[in-house]
């Protein structure tokens, strides 16, 4: 080959764009599509299973990756044009060149994503939902597989009578009960009232199908989930289905694939589709996930739709069956499915369209309604009419005027602004009276204050501008931004009843946390003030959970099960009432969050006061031990004075923490916060991605920095003064 040939290919190489896809991590893993991202080359390929929050922030930028299936509000996103419309692909030969690439995929599966006569999502992965069950107990029982929801009710009866839990549940997320309501209320209203629901339409919340859907999956959950299920995270649920505490679960088709290595030996795992509650027949599979989506801004969209076609190819698609079995809707690859999954198969065969709620054509802010509604209906705390209602009126207050304000709170704004002038006043600092400032050059001035001036302005002032300018902007991210000036900051603070319970929340942790923390560690500190080397042991042991940071969630997630070991404790000395007690349920979530606060933060509290007492010189106990002064008495005339500012400023910084709360919550809540567990940090969260009102996000972070930036100046007032 002639060198310029070389030359012209390395040039090629050079210049060819790489593909970036970002995927979530989920039980199908990433084996599979990094293999293929290196077969073909050029490929980047990422994965997370909080990818979401990442392409989100890609998008905003501007710089989408080509690919990815994280879960975002694809309708807003194909209206605003930033994804790829796949139509003169499908029409077009598949990777192999046999056939159009369209005919290659399941009938219906192409339904979902498709928009005003264009697809714009491929389905891989098809994700169902489905009743899953252990085909040895129910032959032991002679149990069988109901076709109706009544006969489904029976079953779970018959279930329940030889003692065993009829149906496991992941009530730590109430995101799957979705697939059950979903499911009833396409089957009793059909499938233009569910498109209908989709869109918000009036009238298609609050009707006697919706009521009745919410009716029985609410009695679904008071009788026959396993006690306990509503502090369960998914794996755990999961785990209690494989170990035999409960009989049945509803799950997606990527359960096997995601629990695999944890069946045990004799488990014969069968499945069958979540009955129907209706006469009315229907081949509709429900889907749940699987799709994916090439970004039209994105740098190189051609490539992205070559790597979808390559990973949905007939023989590439049949290798991802056998090696994670789980379905695909691919046509052909699923008689790869082990008999394990035979339930399934027979679905996708009788299937000849397909509904979900995960194309997210509804509006964002409904996600938050939905959130709230769910957690009430499983824990029967309001009557499915009132539920209905309760959609029905989130869905008519999204559809309004978005710049009308109802004033619901005429005076706590005005309070909220006295608190913070207030602590802003407290830390106002005398002027100095007796010695004069001495004036330097304005060259060393310069000098000396110009570097840390530029530094500070770059990095606070700059930004803080911005985003105070941000915040009177109404914005989705997606398109120009428009001015609202204080339409944001009013909306919050006269009619959001969010922002008042999240802020609500946070004062309660700042009054809790704080005081609990400084209390016990002052303690202990006190206690283990003889500087002995089995306490210099304690302190290390007590310090540790501090270095753990967020993985301390983790310990406490497993001590908070509901049939973990601190329940098992409990009800071994006799407190029967916390037999199965859901810690981690959203309603008991503050409490529980305080033994937490205090075991991971308390650490460092301990180490600060101790440090101080190591100031105290020795010979003023002994002379105050002289005096006949007891232990008491020598901490408050001794130790105190040494202690207070120590003491204070840890104080302070754990207040700001508790304005500053977030990850806790948002991890025990699986980010799905209902609007009673909220705080500020997770209220800006669910703002500004999960609903798409980055003006609003901005106006509530700067709220949130008023109040931490008060707090600063109050702390400093008192180091001062100290």
């Amino acid at each position: 080959m002639r060198w310029w040939i070389w030359l012209w290919l390395l040039t090629c190489a050079c210049w060819a764009q790489p593909v970036e896809v970002a995927l979530f991590e989920g039980g199908e893993g990433l084996e599979y599509f990094q293999r293929c991202a290196q077969e073909m080359g050029n490929v980047t390929l990422y994965g997370d299973p909080r990818i979401s929050e990442k392409v989100r922030i890609r998008l905003l930028e501007g710089a989408p990756p080509e690919v990815s299936n994280a879960n975002l509000p694809y309708e807003q996103l194909i209206a605003k044009g930033k994804i790829q419309a796949l139509d003169s692909w499908l029409d077009g030969p598949n990777w192999d060149g046999s056939g159009r690439w369209r005919d290659d995929f399941l009938p219906g599966s192409l339904e979902r994503f498709t928009v005003r006569g264009h697809v714009y999502g491929i389905p891989l992965q098809y994700t169902i939902q489905a009743v899953y069950y252990n085909k040895a107990l129910f032959a032991k029982n002679a149990w069988r597989p109901p076709d109706t929801w009544r006969q489904w009710v029976q079953l779970c009866q018959k279930i329940k009578s030889s003692g065993r839990a009829p149906l496991a549940f992941q009530g730590r997320y109430t995101y799957y009960a979705s697939p059950l309501i979903h499911h009833a209320y396409y089957c009793l209203a059909g499938p233009q009232a569910y498109r209908e629901q989709l869109q918000l339409k009036a009238g298609s919340f609050d009707n006697p199908a919706m009521i009745e859907s919410l009716r029985l999956v609410q009695q679904l959950a008071q009788d026959y989930f396993q006690p306990g299920s509503m502090g369960m995270s998914h794996t755990e649920a999961q785990l209690e289905f494989l170990q035999g505490h409960a009989a049945m679960l509803v799950c997606g088709s990527w359960f096997k694939s995601e629990m695999r290595g944890k069946f045990p030996v004799d488990f014969q795992l069968g499945e069958f589709p979540i009955p129907n509650p209706s006469d009315r027949p229907h081949r509709a599979v429900q889907v749940g996930a699987g799709y994916y989506f090439v970004f039209a801004q994105s740098a190189h969209p051609q490539g992205g739709v070559n790597y979808l076609r390559y990973i949905t190819r007939r023989s590439h698609a049949l290798q991802l069956v056998k090696t994670q079995d789980l379905p695909v809707a691919v046509v052909g690859a699923n008689r790869a499915l082990s008999p394990d999954l035979e339930g399934l198969a027979r679905v996708l065969e009788q299937a000849t369209s397909s509904f979900g709620e995960d194309m997210a054509s509804t509006h964002p802010g409904m996600a938050q309604v939905w959130s709230d509604v769910r957690f009430d209906l499983l824990h029967n705390r309001a009557t499915p009419e009132k539920l209905a209602r309760q959609l029905e009126v989130g869905a008519a207050r999204l559809g309004r005027d978005p710049h009308q304000v109802g004033v619901l709170y005429p005076w706590r704004p005005w309070l909220l602004g006295l608190v913070i002038l207030v602590l802003v006043s407290l830390g106002r600092s005398p002027k100095p009276s007796h010695q004069a400032l001495r004036q330097l050059p304005l060259l060393d001035l310069l000098l000396l204050a110009a570097p840390p001036l530029l530094i500070y302005a770059l990095f606070f002032l700059l930004p803080s501008l911005a985003a105070l300018i941000a915040s009177g902007c109404e914005w989705d991210g997606l398109g120009p931004p428009s001015w609202v000036g204080t339409f944001n900051f009013r909306n919050l603070l006269q009619a959001s009843p969010r922002f008042w319970r999240a802020l609500g929340n946070n004062l309660f942790l700042m009054a809790c946390v704080p005081t609990l923390i400084t209390a016990w560690s002052l303690l202990f500190a006190v206690l283990l003030q003889p500087d002995q080397r089995r306490h210099k042991w304690l302190r290390a042991l007590y310090f540790f959970p501090h270095l753990l940071g967020i993985g301390s969630i983790l310990v406490w997630q497993q001590l908070y099960h509901p049939q973990g070991p601190l329940n098992q404790l409990l009800v071994k000395v006799g407190l029967t009432g916390f037999s199965n007690y859901t810690w981690l349920s959203q309603d008991h979530l503050y409490p529980s969050m305080l033994p937490l606060a205090l075991w991971s933060a308390g650490g460092f509290q301990l180490v600060l006061c101790s440090a101080a007492l190591t100031q105290v010189p020795g010979e003023l106990y002994e002379a105050a031990r002289l005096e006949g002064a007891n232990r008491w008495q020598q901490f408050w005339a001794v130790s105190w004075p040494y202690l207070r500012s120590t003491v204070l400023a840890g104080y302070f910084l754990l207040l700001i923490s508790a304005v500053k709360s977030f990850e806790t919550v948002w991890l025990f809540t699986n980010q799905e916060p209902t609007t009673q567990v909220h705080v500020l940090g997770t209220l800006l969260m669910q703002t500004a991605f999960a609903e798409l009102r980055l003006g609003e996000a901005t106006a509530l972070a700067v709220i949130l920095l008023a109040l931490v930036l008060a707090l600063q100046a109050a702390l400093s007032r008192w180091e001062e003064d100290d």
